[in-house]
């Protein structure tokens, strides 16, 4: 007998693959069939997959317009589901999803990477804290470069993603904006085509977003920052949080750090405006691995899920397609 849970991978590119070593890292599951349309690998055809090697769970990495398919059918077999975001390719796609997920028994988690990088932890372990005070604010910027063949990428077809670099990229930040500042609802939206001029989905996309009590956030995200960008502000009552840089696989968000601030009006530990400052730096990224293993924790030891749930994918979800809405 093996307590390892059988699983499949559903979609073998870049994050297929690096779901594959985090599984094998952790030592609790076991791989029981891969599937790609690119030939090589165990199937081609996803419920094939499924069907054929009845795993205990799946790990859905595959284009977004499929996500939706894959994880109710899953759901309907009683199978646990780890799917990458965004999930689905908008609001109505993500709801069928928690339509499935309302009548089943199994685990649905959404693969909400960022809150697992150690800085991000850092920063929700002070908020929590109230070292600094109470949020007030948080401004993010989260932008890359593009590539030769941008324009030709799946991503960037709107039948296959639901949307463009808000949707591919963005929704992380948003995603972070809402686990440090609670519910938010759109004020503000624009999404535009600022360089990509003759792609179908947007370049660049504005947000100006508020909880009910007051506490406002500011989103750029933007497939037009030529030098790869991380950067979120976090302002508190009493200082502020600097989040710089992101341990990513291509290494180019530069180095993952964290500084926070006490405010210093009195000018007793700095000068006015130039407060003592505390910074982490880290060297690795063990997001995947935390991911996982609370993946794997809610499967097999009935642990409940605290991040990406299906309440946070629909919530997110929501304010992505409120932006669009506003910038049609």
């Amino acid at each position: 007998m093996t307590n390892k849970i059988r699983t499949a991978i559903l979609g073998m590119g870049v994050m297929g693959k690096r779901r594959r070593d985090a599984i094998s890292r952790h030592g609790g599951f076991e791989l029981v069939g891969t599937c790609d349309v690119v030939p090589g690998y165990d199937f081609t055809d996803w419920k094939e997959c499924i069907d054929k090697t009845n795993p205990d769970a799946v790990f859905v990495c595959t284009i977004n317009s499929v996500i939706p398919d894959i994880v109710c059918y899953a759901i309907e077999q009683g199978i646990h589901v780890f799917s990458e975001k965004p999930p689905g390719r908008n609001l109505a796609d993500t709801l069928r999803m928690e339509d499935a997920y309302n009548t089943g028994n199994s685990i649905l988690k959404f693969g909400f990477n960022h809150r697992y990088h150690n800085s991000i932890i850092e920063a929700k372990t002070l908020i929590n804290s109230k070292l600094l005070g109470g949020v007030v604010c948080v401004r993010g910027i989260y932008g890359k470069a593009g590539n030769v063949d941008f324009t030709k990428e799946w991503r960037n077809n709107p039948e296959l993603s639901g949307g463009g670099i808000l949707l591919d990229q963005g929704i992380h930040m948003l995603d972070l904006m809402c686990w440090f500042l609670g519910d938010l609802t759109v004020e503000h939206g624009n999404v535009d085509r600022l360089v990509w001029r003759n792609m179908p989905t947007e370049d660049s996309a504005f947000a100006v977003l508020k909880t009910q009590d007051g506490k406002i956030a500011s989103l750029h995200s933007s497939a037009i920052q030529w030098k790869h960008k991380f950067d979120m502000d976090i302002i508190f009552t009493d200082g502020y949080i600097a989040l710089n840089g992101l341990l990513t696989g291509t290494r180019s968000y530069g180095e993952e750090r964290i500084t926070y601030y006490h405010k210093d009006l009195e000018i007793k530990d700095g000068k006015l405006g130039n407060p003592l400052e505390h910074t982490l730096c880290f060297d690795s990224d063990n997001s995947w691995d935390y991911e996982t293993a609370e993946f794997f924790d809610a499967v097999r030891n009935g642990k409940p899920l605290v991040n990406g749930t299906i309440a946070d994918a629909k919530r997110v979800m929501t304010l992505v397609e409120s932006i669009y809405e506003q910038s049609r």
